[in-house]
């Protein structure tokens, strides 16, 4: 049986912005072949109050209707009004909502907050927030494509966001400036705080990768990443604004109280100081697992000891990269005790390490890389490589370190406790 699919929410309380932003729901609607439910919610019950707000909606809804989409228009009998769309969305979920930036008066903002805000901040589905319609507009006629900043960090919280914008893909063309701030402290006497060119180059890397897992892009997006030594939330919304999107998307952990006060809002603070439009996603909206995209890993490290097993992880690491990616075999040594001891010695390891990768490797990309990493801890050293070369995946055995064991432990399980990247772990057959 074909099931319905869930609506867009338009609420309206008929001003020019609320009407502007109703025809963008409309056509956005028509574009994402979904209905459209237009809703008013009325600060009284009586009769004289309610049927000319009745006749109000109707007439709204008219309007839309020319426009192509299917209207559903709801007058809500309850206030105040952010409270009635966010019950209403509770009961109902719809696939987004879509608001105006309406003006209130200063004691209206002082009792109730402004009803986008809210609803942005509390609604458990994603809310798009007009403020300048024509861009949209423009899109959604077959314009140009939609120019969409969108404010991302490196943990899974970002994946939704990411996701959402697959949906929004479906109406048009995007070109996608992906944005992120990492915190760094300024140099002592410098006037600007910049990154050094590996780390920035490694940032740039988790950026895209982290777009490219959700959206499987290759090269139509753009990756801006800055430092800065202020908080995401005070940062991140100059950086957001610095490249004149159309649209802006960020993520909403929905905090409250005390929690926001020693957190901040990133989504709060781009609300309140954009000039163009603005999507709220939560981190926590549910998603069909089946629009899932299938990562790649383009850039996987594997680790060796040359023993049996050790080895035996190197033709898992260059199975699991993918075509025209990049692996990088390293082995972990205990620092010399007098300098340029091991100088010899290195040339010779790297030597061993070249004739470990298979005849395979050549026809699938890049010649793999080998490493040499110095370091009395091999976990903390194959941990701190992995972040250098901005591995999508590690990759190594459950007993390959077996010299080393009796000294540092199990190296795997103290890789496990520590990575925050995909790890395989290649095990004994017989295990």
């Amino acid at each position: 049986m074909k099931t319905t699919p869930s609506p867009l929410l338009c609420a309206t309380d008929f001003t020019p912005g609320a009407a502007a932003a109703a025809l963008v729901a409309a056509r956005l609607a028509v574009a994402l072949q979904r209905p459209l439910r237009l809703v008013h919610a009325a600060a009284a019950i009586s009769a004289d109050v309610l049927a000319p707000a009745q006749r109000r909606l109707q007439r709204e809804a008219l309007r839309l209707r020319e426009a192509g989409a299917a209207v559903e228009p709801l007058l809500l009998r309850e206030f105040p009004a952010g409270d009635a769309v966010l019950r209403l969305i509770g009961v109902q979920p719809p696939a987004l909502v879509v608001l105006a930036t309406a003006g209130k008066s200063t004691l209206d903002r002082w009792r109730f907050g402004s009803v986008f805000e809210r609803v942005a901040q509390a609604s458990p589905v994603p809310t798009l927030v007009v403020r300048r319609a024509a861009p949209l507009e423009r899109w959604l006629a077959g314009g140009p494509p939609l120019r969409v900043a969108v404010g991302l960090d490196l943990l899974a919280s970002s994946d939704a966001v990411l996701r959402w914008l697959q949906e929004l893909r479906r109406a048009g063309p995007c070109a996608i400036i992906a944005c992120h701030c990492n915190p760094r402290r300024p140099e002592a006497g410098a006037r600007t705080t910049v990154n050094p060119p590996a780390e920035q180059a490694r940032l740039e890397r988790a950026v895209r990768k982290k777009v490219r897992d959700q959206l499987g892009d290759e090269e139509d997006f753009q990756v801006v990443v800055r430092p800065d030594s202020g908080a995401p939330s005070v940062v991140l919304p100059g950086l957001l604004y610095q490249e004149k999107a159309d649209l802006v998307v960020v993520g909403s952990h929905q905090r409250h109280g005390v929690s926001r006060l020693f957190h901040g809002s990133l989504s709060r603070a781009v609300l309140r100081g954009a000039q163009t439009n603005v999507v709220c996603v939560p981190v926590a909206a549910a998603f069909d697992p089946r629009d899932a995209h299938v990562p790649e890993y383009r850039r996987v490290l594997v680790a060796t000891d040359f023993s049996e097993l050790g080895n035996a992880a190197i033709p898992h690491a260059c199975a699991a990269c993918s075509i025209g990616g990049l692996v990088r075999i390293v082995h972990v040594v205990p620092p010399p005790r007098k300098r340029g001891a091991q100088t010899g010695g290195r040339a010779e390891m790297e030597r061993a390490l070249r004739r470990l990768i298979p005849a395979e490797m050549g026809a699938r990309g890049q010649p793999p890389e080998v490493v040499i990493v110095e370091d009395p801890d091999p976990a903390f050293a194959l941990c701190a490589e992995a972040e250098r070369f901005g591995a999508d995946l590690v990759c190594l055995s459950s007993h390959g370190m077996s010299a080393s064991r009796d000294v540092f432990g199990s190296v795997a399980e103290a890789v496990l406790k520590r990575i925050r990247r995909p790890l395989l772990v290649v095990r004994r057959p017989d295990e």
